[in-house]
C-alpha cells in the first residue's frame, strides 16, 4: 500500500478530491447503492458513514458490491487503460510495414483522432504524428545499412515516397538519405577543444547544431571517440571558427541557465529522444532516480531502458544525465566518471542556494 493512502482518513480525502493517483491503490464502496468505484470516479459524492474501502475488486465483490458503470471499476484504472492504448498505438506504429496514418490508427484503436492526440501528449509529450516520424527515421537507420537502393530503403522504412522523407526526415537527420546510408559520408562535422572547470571537452557541430560534447584528458583519444561516433563523416578541426561556440558551451556547462539557448542536433530512437527531452526538464540542483524518470515519461517499468538511454546521451551536461541518481539517492555510474558527476551536482546545488 502506498503510504500516502495507508489510513482510512487519507483514503477518504483522496476520494473527496477524486485523486486519480489513488486508483492504483484502493477502491471504495457505498453501502446505500451497493456500488464500488475508483477514487477518481466522477459519481455523486457519498457520505463518509456509508463508505467502505477495499484493497481489490475481489474484496469489494465478496462484500456484496457491484462495479460502477461510470468509472468501470471492474476494469483496470482509467490511467492504466489509457497507457495501454498508447502502448498499443506505439506497437502498431513500430510493427507496421505500411505508412501509418493517424486517422486510421485512431479508428483501429476505437477512439477519436483528437483523443489519440491527447493521450500521446499526456504520456509521451509528443503527438502521434511526431512519433510516427521518429519511428520512420529509426527504421530508415536500419534499412539504409542493409538495402543497396535508397528508394527501396525509404519505402521499407515507411515513407510512401522520397519526397515524404525530405519533408521530415532530412531536416531531422541533418544529412541526406544517401549520406546517412554511407554513415555520414560526404557530411562535414567541425570540432574544437576547450577547457571547463570539470575537465577538457571536445565540441562537435553540424550546420544544424551541436551533435556531440565529450569529456576527456587527451586530445588524440577524444578525436578517436568522435571518429568512432561519426565513422564516415569528414571531421574538421576548426578551432578558430568554433571558438565562440566552445566558449558558449563552457558557459552552459558552468552556468546551466545558459544551456537551454544552445542549438542541438542529436538523434536517437524515439524512446531515447523522449528520455533526453525529459532529462532537460530536471532543474539544476535537483535529481531524479531512473525509476522516477521512467514514471515521468509514462514507462514506469522501463527504469533499465532509461538508464541505457542516459548512457547513450551524446551531449555531456547540456543533456543532463548526471542529474539521475540511484533509487536511494546514491551517485551511480556516469560515463564521464562518478567523481565528475559528484562535482557537477555539488556545483549546481551550490548555485541554486
Amino acid at each position: 500500500m502506498n503510504p500516502e493512502f495507508d489510513s482510512e482518513q487519507l483514503k477518504w480525502e483522496a476520494v473527496q478530491r477524486r485523486d486519480a493517483a489513488a486508483d492504483a491503490c484502493f477502491l471504495y464502496g457505498v453501502t446505500t447503492t451497493g456500488i464500488y468505484c475508483y477514487p477518481s470516479c466522477p459519481s455523486r459524492e457519498a457520505r463518509r458513514e456509508h463508505t467502505r474501502f477495499y484493497r481489490s475488486r475481489e474484496e469489494a465483490r465478496q462484500d456484496g458490491m457491484r462495479a460502477c458503470q461510470r468509472c468501470h471499476s471492474d476494469q483496470p484504472p482509467l490511467r492504466e487503460r489509457q497507457r495501454q492504448l498508447v502502448e498499443q498505438a506505439c506497437e502498431w506504429i513500430s510493427s507496421s510495414t505500411e505508412p501509418v496514418r493517424v486517422a486510421s490508427l485512431a479508428e483501429h484503436l476505437g477512439i477519436s483522432r483528437y483523443h489519440l492526440q491527447k493521450l500521446f501528449q499526456q504520456f509521451l509529450g509528443i503527438g502521434p504524428k511526431q512519433y510516427v516520424k521518429a519511428v520512420r527515421a529509426r527504421n530508415l537507420d536500419k534499412a539504409l545499412s542493409s538495402e543497396p537502393s535508397v528508394t527501396r530503403a525509404l519505402l521499407d522504412a515507411g515513407y510512401d515516397s522520397s519526397s515524404a522523407y525530405y519533408a521530415d526526415g532530412a531536416s531531422r537527420l541533418g544529412m541526406s538519405a544517401r549520406s546517412y546510408q554511407r554513415q555520414g559520408e560526404g557530411m562535414s562535422i567541425q570540432y574544437a577543444f576547450g577547457n571547463s572547470r570539470f575537465g577538457k571537452i571536445v565540441v562537435a557541430t553540424t550546420e544544424h547544431g551541436i551533435c556531440s560534447i565529450l569529456f576527456g584528458t587527451r586530445q588524440r583519444q577524444m578525436q578517436q571517440d568522435l571518429a568512432e561516433r561519426f565513422r564516415r563523416a569528414t571531421l574538421i578541426h576548426n578551432r578558430q571558427a568554433l571558438k565562440q561556440l566552445v566558449d558558449q558551451v563552457i558557459a552552459g556547462i558552468e552556468n546551466p541557465s545558459l544551456a537551454a539557448t544552445l542549438p542541438l542536433d542529436v538523434q536517437g530512437t524515439a524512446f531515447q529522444e523522449k528520455v533526453w527531452a525529459a532529462l532537460r526538464q530536471i532543474a539544476p540542483g535537483s535529481t531524479e532516480s531512473y525509476s522516477q524518470l521512467a514514471a515521468r515519461i509514462g514507462r514506469p517499468t522501463a527504469a533499465r531502458a532509461v538508464a541505457r538511454a542516459c548512457g547513450a546521451n551524446p551531449v555531456a551536461v547540456l543533456v543532463p544525465c548526471h542529474r539521475v541518481v540511484g533509487a536511494d539517492g546514491s551517485i551511480t555510474g556516469y560515463r564521464w566518471g562518478v567523481e565528475r558527476k559528484q562535482r557537477l551536482l555539488a556545483h549546481e546545488s551550490q548555485d541554486e542556494q
